[in-house]
Protein backbone atom coordinates (compact mmCIF):
# COMPACT_ATOMS: atom_id res chain seq x y z
CA UNK A 1 0.00 0.00 0.00
CA UNK A 2 1.23 3.49 -0.86
CA UNK A 3 1.43 6.06 1.91
CA UNK A 4 1.72 9.80 1.17
CA UNK A 5 3.60 12.15 3.47
CA UNK A 6 3.22 15.93 3.53
CA UNK A 7 6.68 17.45 3.42
CA UNK A 8 9.16 19.89 1.97
CA UNK A 9 12.01 19.32 -0.49
CA UNK A 10 15.22 20.92 0.81
CA UNK A 11 18.06 21.77 -1.58
CA UNK A 12 21.34 22.61 0.13
CA UNK A 13 25.09 22.19 -0.14
CA UNK A 14 26.83 19.21 1.43
CA UNK A 15 28.00 20.94 4.66
CA UNK A 16 24.46 22.16 5.42
CA UNK A 17 23.10 18.69 4.69
CA UNK A 18 25.58 17.24 7.18
CA UNK A 19 24.44 19.80 9.78
CA UNK A 20 20.80 18.85 9.17
CA UNK A 21 21.62 15.13 9.47
CA UNK A 22 23.31 15.77 12.83
CA UNK A 23 20.41 17.92 13.97
CA UNK A 24 18.00 15.16 12.97
CA UNK A 25 20.06 12.56 14.87
CA UNK A 26 20.11 14.76 17.99
CA UNK A 27 16.30 15.02 17.92
CA UNK A 28 15.64 11.26 18.03
CA UNK A 29 12.94 9.97 18.28
CA UNK A 30 11.27 13.13 16.84
CA UNK A 31 13.21 13.05 13.59
CA UNK A 32 12.22 15.39 10.79
CA UNK A 33 14.05 13.88 7.79
CA UNK A 34 11.73 11.65 5.78
CA UNK A 35 14.21 10.72 3.03
CA UNK A 36 17.80 11.41 1.98
CA UNK A 37 17.48 11.81 -1.79
CA UNK A 38 21.05 12.58 -2.90
CA UNK A 39 24.08 14.68 -1.91
CA UNK A 40 22.18 17.97 -1.99
CA UNK A 41 18.50 17.08 -1.42
CA UNK A 42 16.45 16.03 1.60
CA UNK A 43 12.73 15.48 2.02
CA UNK A 44 11.61 16.69 5.47
CA UNK A 45 8.39 16.97 7.45
CA UNK A 46 6.72 20.35 6.96
CA UNK A 47 6.42 20.97 10.73
CA UNK A 48 10.23 21.21 10.99
CA UNK A 49 10.81 24.07 8.52
CA UNK A 50 10.70 26.92 11.06
CA UNK A 51 12.89 25.03 13.53
CA UNK A 52 15.46 24.31 10.81
CA UNK A 53 15.49 27.95 9.70
CA UNK A 54 16.12 29.05 13.30
CA UNK A 55 18.94 26.52 13.76
CA UNK A 56 20.60 27.52 10.47
CA UNK A 57 20.33 31.20 11.34
CA UNK A 58 22.00 30.48 14.68
CA UNK A 59 24.77 28.45 13.01
CA UNK A 60 25.45 31.10 10.39
CA UNK A 61 25.52 33.94 12.93
CA UNK A 62 28.05 32.01 15.06
CA UNK A 63 30.29 31.44 12.01
CA UNK A 64 30.08 34.91 10.49
CA UNK A 65 33.27 36.94 10.11
CA UNK A 66 33.19 40.36 11.73
CA UNK A 67 35.93 42.90 11.10
CA UNK A 68 37.66 44.44 14.12
CA UNK A 69 37.69 47.89 12.45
Amino acid sequence: MVEATHGVLVTCDIPVKQFLLKLDNDRAPDRFIVAKLDDTHLFIHAWAVDMIKDQLEKLFSENQYESLN
